[in-house]
Parts: C-alpha cells; structure tokens; sequence
C-alpha cells in the first residue's frame, strides 16, 4: 500500500493498484486536454481518441474499486472532451451531474472560453449537493495569480476552485486523489484543508515542481499559530 501526504513520480494505472480498496473520500482530477488533436498536436478527427479509450476504462475501474462507500469524484475536462469522458466513466461509476466552472474570462476567437467542464459522481445516491451547478471562481486569468502566484503548468488549477470541491466533498483526515497532479494545486488544497492525499504524476519535470510547491505549503501549515 502507498503512503498517505505523498506523490509518486509514476503512471497512474500503475499506482492506483496499489491503494486500499474503498479507502479514498473524494477524487479530484485533471486529465490531459489533448481532445481533437493527434499525437504530434495536429488537428484530428474525433476518432483519433481512440487508442486512449482502454487507458480511460482501466482508470474509471479502479476509481469505482478504490472510493469508500460514500466516496465522491469531480473530472474535469472541455467540450470536447465531456463527450468523450462521459460514457466511459458512466459504464464503472454513479455519475450524478456536469459542473461548469465559470472562469471569468478566457480566450477564443469563436466565442471566449471562459468555462470548463466537470463531471461530477457520488457513490451513494443519498448524497446531498445543493448549490447549484454554475460555480464562479477565478482562473488565472481572472486573478488567481493574487492568491496562488505565477503559472507553474499551462492548465494550472487555482487553489480556489481545488478548495471548493474539497470541502464541498470531504472532511478533514479524508483522503484525496489526484492522478494527474501536475503542479499540485489539488495535493496543496488538501494541506490547506486539513485533508490527506495521494497523487501521481508522470512527467518528472512537474513532479519535482509539485513537490517543492507541496512541501513549502506544508511547512507553512505546519508553523501557522493555531486558531
């Protein structure tokens, strides 16, 4: 079994294996945007999606093995790449609503994209969520740099939004994961929150980054005066 308030520089399919069943509260995830594009960033069809269909599927299984029974899951994704999560999560998991992330402002030029896209699960069908499924919060874009500082991975997560689905979702001492950490916004909401985590990322460059930024975050937890 893999340590609790780590991240490990490995493929996620390889990882999640090795967690205890039914012992994750809540998983908070960003996978990659590559929707639409080939594997050299061209332009490509839908169906060029394909060969990542069994990556997905694979995921999806040990989410459904590794949430408690009153676990929770928020993916996040765009629109294209909702239609192609969708199904494939709703085969293993209870996926109960889509989250739009207003982002407050955003770039285009076929209509500005000042939103993402979450697709939101509960294991129990007695879990209760009554704000509604619009949620404003700011993007870097928008002014999370005030709070968060400087950009450390092109689709960053600010802490605000990461903070939001933590505390909506778990309680403290639950744990969190996250399977594409990237620069850790997820694993540094769970220090800020009193939540423990795991997370995996494959790229050692972003590893090394969140793991500076984790254990700076948690250093300052660890000397903040209590309240």
């Amino acid at each position: 079994m893999l340590e609790t308030n780590r991240i490990y520089n490995m493929d996620c399919l390889e990882g999640i294996k090795k967690i205890e069943t039914g012992s994750v509260k809540l998983v908070a995830t960003d996978p990659p945007y590559f929707q639409g594009f080939t594997h050299n960033g061209q332009k490509g069809a839908f169906n060029d999606l394909a060969i990542s269909r069994p990556f997905f599927a694979q995921l999806a299984q040990e989410f459904a093995r590794i949430l408690s029974e009153d676990g929770e899951f928020y993916i996040f994704c765009d629109w294209r790449g909702y239609a192609f999560y969708y199904p494939i999560f709703a085969d293993y998991l209870p996926v109960r609503n889509m989250i739009v992330w207003d982002k407050m402002s955003g770039a285009g030029n076929f209509y500005r994209n000042t939103h993402e896209l979450m697709i939101y699960g509960a294991v129990n069908s007695q879990t209760i969520r009554r704000e509604t499924n619009v949620w404003t919060e700011k993007a870097f874009s928008s002014g999370a740099r005030v709070s968060d500082g400087e950009k450390a991975h092109p689709t960053q997560k600010p802490l605000g939004i990461m903070q939001r689905i933590i505390t909506n979702s778990s309680a403290p001492g639950d744990l969190v994961l996250d399977c594409f950490v990237g620069s850790g916004s997820t694993a540094v909401a769970a220090v800020k929150t009193g939540r423990r985590f795991i997370g995996f990322e494959i790229d050692e460059r972003y590893f090394n980054i969140a793991q500076d930024r984790i254990a700076r975050e948690t250093k300052a937890a660890f000397l903040a005066p209590a309240t």
